[in-house]
Parts: structure tokens; sequence; C-alpha cells
């Protein structure tokens, strides 16, 4: 008995198609680079002023709830949150904190807050137009 071979009368991709598919993936690649990066950028500009509207909102509720620590400047803010304030009114304890934050978190927060001196010298989120 003889077996034909199934391999006869099927043809693989010629060279010119799969040069083709490989320029189309190539120019999708091209474009969706460029947005991944931007994509990343705008992310990191969010979380920095994310960060600084918490560090900004938790200043202010320990300001008004009688804290006298050095709330002045944004970097002061932050040391001081990080480690917790603690502020005793009308026989309440209360503590005021952030998380720690990496200095590069640090530091981008700082670019969103700034000192009110008509807020009594409180830090408040002044929102940067600064882009990355």
């Amino acid at each position: 008995m003889k077996y034909k071979s199934k391999l006869s009368g099927q043809h693989g991709f010629s060279l010119v198609e799969l040069l083709v598919v490989i320029a189309v993936i190539a120019i999708i690649a091209a474009i969706a680079i460029p947005n991944i990066a931007n994509i990343t950028t705008q992310a990191r500009y969010s979380k920095d002023q994310r960060n600084a509207q918490n560090i900004a909102s938790v200043a202010s509720a320990a300001k008004a709830a009688g804290a006298t620590n050095s709330l002045q400047s944004p970097a002061n803010a932050i040391a001081a949150l990080e480690t917790g304030i603690t502020v005793v009114n009308g026989g309440q304890t209360m503590t005021f904190g952030i998380s720690r934050l990496s200095t590069t978190d640090e530091l981008g927060a700082i670019q969103h807050l700034t000192n009110n001196a008509t807020a009594g010298g409180a830090v408040v989120y002044a929102p940067s137009t600064n882009t990355y």
C-alpha cells in the first residue's frame, strides 16, 4: 500500500508576505512606544499630585485641631507628618500622620505644595502647571 504525503499541495508563507507582516508590526510598535512612555510620566505626575493633596489635607486638619508643630514649609510638614503629630485638644488626643514617602515621592509632592500666609502659614495644595 502506498501512502501519499500530506505535505503535497501545501505551501508556506512567501518571503514578501513575511516582510509585510514584520513591517506592519514595526509601524505599530513605533506608534505605541512613545505613548507608553507618556502614560508612565502622566501616572507619576498624578501620583505626586495625590500625595501633595493628602499632605495638605492632613496638615490642614492638624492645624485646625491646634497643632503648633512646624507645618509652615512643605519639607517640614512632610517630615513632621511622617513621624506623626499628636494634638491634645479638650481632653481628646488626636494623632495626625501620613505613611512614609520615598525621597522621590517627597520631592514630587513638594512641587505641588506651598506655604499660604493667609491660612495661618499652613501648607496648602497648589497644583503645579509644570509637567515632567
